[in-house]
């Protein structure tokens, strides 16, 4: 299954850890921005004034290829990323992919770990949890229910 992972861009190192905790357990990350090399600071967090127009569209550009090709949206709030002190929380980038994710894959195939910030995380259908923790015991358990054995329903498999 293939995860994409939003959260803040200053929470990038964070992020990137957990997305290797994934990739352990057996999911493909989508996520190319966990591995961009740029420093973190005033001018590459937000609207990432301090880089070129060009290579800023070119980073939105892969983010939504990425999104689209995702099975499921992890998205870590502020409650639980860690910035570094640098916390643009007014830049809301991982919203946009957590909108536009919903919109083509349902709110079903979304996790959000930490509080919720916006009411669209309070849909029924999405999944909401506290801590990195639970978001791996949940993601664990649908990696499993993904690959069940062909023919045998849910209500089977989990009996």
């Amino acid at each position: 299954m293939k995860v994409y992972i939003a959260a803040p861009y200053a929470a990038r190192a964070q992020a990137a850890d957990y997305a290797n905790e994934l990739r352990r357990i057996g999911y493909h990350v989508t996520s190319r921005w966990l591995a961009e090399a740029h420093s973190i600071d005033s001018t590459t967090v937000g609207a990432a004034t301090g880089l070129p127009d060009d290579q800023v569209e070119q980073h939105a550009l892969d983010d939504l290829e990425d999104v689209r090709e995702a099975d499921l949206l992890v998205l870590l709030t502020e409650s639980v990323a860690r910035t570094g002190g640098i916390f643009p929380s007014t830049s809301g980038g991982r919203h946009i992919e957590t909108g536009y994710f919903m919109a083509l894959r349902g709110a079903e195939h979304t996790v959000i770990v930490g509080a919720p910030e916006n009411v669209f995380h309070r849909l029924g259908a999405v999944t909401v949890v506290g801590d990195w923790h639970e978001a791996v015991v949940e993601l664990a358990r649908r990696l499993v229910l993904n690959h069940r054995p062909v023919g045998v329903n849910a209500s089977e498999w989990s009996a």
